[in-house]
């Protein structure tokens, strides 16, 4: 089947706007953009309220420099909203909404956690909104993270896909993932309790088209790793209808790239995009923390 890669033109805008407390500079014509000469932990509420609507038109914002603490991190989350329960850790001591991501350098795997296409845990009835992820050790070089535009990726379908996809709803689980993972790894995957467990295996079916909240534009709700099926059709009827959109939205010219550096702070909105975890560091360590917003 012939593929069509799509340019940046037409729907594409993700120019940076004139704000009069923050500089905002785009690292590409999608999405993706970063907060220059920001601390993030001592923002006032001129600047916090600007860089939420960065935030929302831009999809993804990353700051250098940060070094922030468990409590900064945390209470920098919190001004976005209530937190999320998080279905695979307890959070570190003290910090319960902090989340520890950490590969050791001893750790080998073909299949790291997050290394495929996905929006975080939409097994869950209410998935998360934001996560907000900091960078405490990396390796040298890759380790990457990659995001993927999802309303700009509903925007370029036809008007007549698009007419289809939005009466129907996808189901998610985390059934494949799980499996996946516990066969590269010889043990079961963690998650944060029994019932979150269960929750993963038994999923939740979503709008394959959602509309958010704050913008109001419609936006795909589809991933390789969670969405198994579409309700009311067959394995043979909706694997390859979820097959091209995962392939349509992480198409290069709806994506942006993120190097990590020590310090650093990346946050994006998941009803508006996928992002993929670079599983290409072996022998080095890497210690990220995140948080999610309800």
């Amino acid at each position: 089947m012939r593929e069509v890669r799509l340019s940046p033109s037409g729907a594409f805008d993700n120019a940076a706007r004139e704000y009069r407390h923050i500089t905002v500079a785009p690292i590409s014509s999608s999405m993706g953009a970063e907060l220059v000469g920001l601390r993030l932990a001592e923002l006032t509420d001129e600047e916090f309220d600007e860089l939420r609507h960065a935030f929302w038109r831009h999809k993804m914002l990353f700051a250098r420099n940060q070094n922030l603490t468990h409590a900064e991190h945390e209470g920098f989350a919190a001004r976005f909203g209530p937190f999320a329960r998080d279905a695979y850790t307890q959070g570190v001591p003290g910090h319960r909404p902090v989340q520890p991501i950490i590969k050791e350098a001893d750790h080998r795997s073909k299949a790291m956690f997050g290394s495929g296409w996905h929006t975080d845990s939409p097994f869950l009835a209410s998935p998360p909104s934001i996560t907000i992820l900091r960078a405490v050790e990396i390796p040298p070089y890759g380790g990457d993270t990659v995001w993927a535009d999802t309303a700009l990726a509903f925007r370029m379908l036809s008007p007549t896909m698009q007419d289809m996809l939005r009466p129907l709803k996808v189901r998610m689980s985390a059934a494949a993932n799980m499996a996946t993972q516990e066969k590269v790894s010889g043990k079961p995957l963690a998650f944060a309790s029994d019932e979150s467990r269960e929750a993963a295996l038994a999923g939740t079916a979503h709008p394959l088209v959602r509309k958010h909240p704050e913008t109001g534009e419609e936006a795909l709700y589809v991933d390789e790793v969670y969405a198994i099926g579409i309700d009311g059709m067959t394995e043979e009827e909706s694997r390859p209808l979820l097959d091209f959109l995962t392939r349509h939205i992480t198409q290069h010219a709806f994506t942006c790239r993120l190097r990590w550096e020590v310090g650093m702070v990346a946050m994006w909105d998941n009803r508006a995009c996928l992002h993929l975890a670079a599983n290409d560091f072996d022998g080095y360590r890497r210690e990220m923390y995140r948080t999610t917003l309800a």
